[in-house]
């Protein structure tokens, strides 16, 4: 049995983090069911993808985080499906929204106005910067919140100056932040009864991992330059280098591991950056460009394979700069069993896709459905709430819901 088994998520977030935070908690267990627009305007379905994938709302980023997720059209500005939703409400042991603050206030389906219907309810509102303060009402997007939380003011170097991640790792981050305090919520509320509204944020999620440098900042007054491909330690023997016939990755820590690296590159020349390094004393920018020139070369004499075996085997972590490609035949990715697979339109066989990033000896892998196309469970979702053919039928001539199979809006109506 999966660990949410028997929780209903009622998800009517939408693009990235809502989404992805929803989709973690199937993954475990847990029904999912996703609340569309009726106009069908979440950019992640087109985002990615061949043109078929695109075509059928079914796009990459879709696919990567939205499959076992039941899917309905509804159309939250009209009173007919506010009750809709607040019905749905009524049977969900979890709300997860990411509108801007204030929006389901006035559309009727925020937090009190849930409690009305379900005491107990878990309310997860998942926002760029808060209900509160001077920028609650600022839009927020990932690499928006990147400048902003000064996540970019770490990364990049002085000739690039700061640069985004390549990844919405802000959005990811809330994502998994969201996660943490709807299971911290459900935990509570197994032991007390109680529901509770949350509030999540990208810029908070988006400050633990600046934790180091922020406290260090507030201690000595020092700034983090922009880091490159250097390492958090700042040790002076580690970086990214190109190889013979590649990059590798390696860092060096310790006096320990200085001293094994050297040995291995058989460099001769930086006896006194080694001994400064035992004594834990700051190199001078001359012994640090000393230190990246020796390894510069020695590195060049050999390809990368070559290298990582090496430096591995004397115990100095580093590792192939990999592309997506060489990710994907990676066997590792195999050993740690954290990939799941679907369906996807077009492709004969099952695509991989990220899963939990954990694993358990009491739950196996996902057996994932195909995620579904817009709309593709409305009449069944709504059948189970008790309407019955003619009722959804009528509303979605009306425009109030929408999917496959179901009358189309007449004009005017």
């Amino acid at each position: 049995m999966k660990p949410l088994a028997g929780v209903r998520i009622l998800d009517a977030s939408h693009v990235v983090a809502g989404p992805f935070a929803s989709y973690q908690l199937a993954l475990m267990g847990a029904e999912v069911i996703r609340i569309d627009r009726v106009v069908g305007d979440d950019f992640v379905r087109f985002h990615g993808g061949t043109d078929a994938m695109r075509t059928a709302g079914l796009g990459a980023s879709y696919v990567s985080q939205n499959a076992g997720k039941s899917c309905i059209q509804l159309d939250l500005k009209d009173p007919r499906g506010i009750d809709l939703f607040k019905r749905l409400a009524a049977t969900a042991d979890v709300v997860l929204e990411n509108f801007r603050p204030g929006v389901v206030d006035r559309l009727g389906i925020g937090y009190e106005a849930m409690r009305a219907i379900k005491p107990d309810v878990i309310y997860c509102s998942l926002t760029g910067y808060g209900p509160d303060g001077p920028m609650r009402d600022a839009p927020a997007y990932d690499h928006i919140v990147q400048g902003v939380s000064g996540l970019m003011s770490t990364t990049g170097t002085p000739e690039t100056g700061p640069m985004r991640s390549g990844i919405p790792i802000t959005d990811y981050l809330a994502g998994y932040n969201g996660v943490i305090a709807i299971l911290a919520a459900l935990h509570y509320r197994h032991a007390t009864g109680e529901g509770q509204h949350l509030q999540v944020t990208m810029l908070g999620a988006a400050l633990p991992v600046l934790g180091a440098a922020l406290v260090d900042y507030q201690t000595t007054g020092n700034i983090r330059d922009l880091m490159g491909n250097q390492p958090f330690s700042d040790s002076p023997f580690s970086g990214r280098f190109d190889t013979a016939d590649g990059q590798i990755v390696m860092t060096a820590n310790t006096a320990q591991q200085s001293a094994a690296l050297i040995e291995a590159l058989a460099i001769k020349t930086l006896d006194e950056e080694l001994e400064r390094t035992r004594q834990r004393r700051q190199l001078s920018s001359a012994q640090k460009a000393k230190a990246k020139a020796a390894l510069d070369a020695a590195f060049m004499t050999d390809v990368a394979d070559h290298w990582v075996d090496k430096l591995t085997k004397a115990s100095v972590p580093a590792g192939k700069v990999a592309a997506l490609g060489d990710v994907m035949a990676n066997p590792q990715l195999g050993a740690i069993g954290t990939m799941d697979a679907v369906d996807v339109i077009g492709q004969d066989e099952k695509v991989a896709v990220p899963g939990l990033a954990f694993t358990s000896n009491l739950t196996g892998r996902n057996d994932l459905p195909s995620p579904e196309a817009s709309g593709a469970s409305t009449r069944r979702v709504l059948a189970d709430l008790g309407l019955d053919a003619e009722e959804i039928d009528s509303l979605a001539r009306a425009g109030i819901l929408a999917g496959p199979g179901l009358p189309k809006a007449e004009d005017g109506d």
